[in-house]
């Protein structure tokens, strides 16, 4: 906006004045105010784009590393008789543990024993083998942004 304001300046003043040293001038006074001061459009195209991609750390890849780290915890904290459940869904125990891998026991047979990588495994959970639904836990109310109490 700014070069363009620059721009009518100077064909206004060289147009009714007639002199290319009072557009000149005219020009510079333009170019020189403003927000940025001088900068050209070059260096506030990098600024937004240096902006933008603080933005999309903070707001996306951050969360998302903290949660592969409490989940990459919680699979280190997995031991030998503990129940889990597989990304797939499927429940059972962990009976051995190799570098790479969890060997699981699957089904009430406790014969099928099946080697599982470690991503794969989602953590600790028990199946809920009654009828019943589990009881909810009260979540505590979230504040509003300008809500007080």
């Amino acid at each position: 906006m700014n070069s363009l304001t620059a721009f009518l300046l100077d064909v206004s003043t060289t147009v009714s004045s007639g002199s290319g040293e009072a557009a000149a001038q005219g020009t510079q006074q333009a170019a020189g105010g403003g927000l940025f001061g001088g900068m050209n459009g070059f260096t506030l195209v990098i600024i937004y784009c240096v902006a933008l991609v603080i933005i999309m750390y903070f707001l996306s890849f951050r969360p998302t590393q903290k949660r592969e780290k409490a989940l990459a915890e919680q699979r280190n904290a997995i031991q030998i008789g503990d129940m889990v459940v597989t990304n797939a869904g499927m429940y059972g125990k962990v009976v051995d543990t190799t570098y790479d891998c969890f060997i699981i026991e699957f089904g009430l047979n406790k014969g099928v024993r099946v080697p599982v990588a470690r991503g794969e495994v989602y953590g600790k959970r028990e199946p809920n083998m009654t009828n019943e639904a589990p009881p909810e836990e009260e979540k505590p109310k979230k504040k509003g942004l300008f809500r007080r109490g």
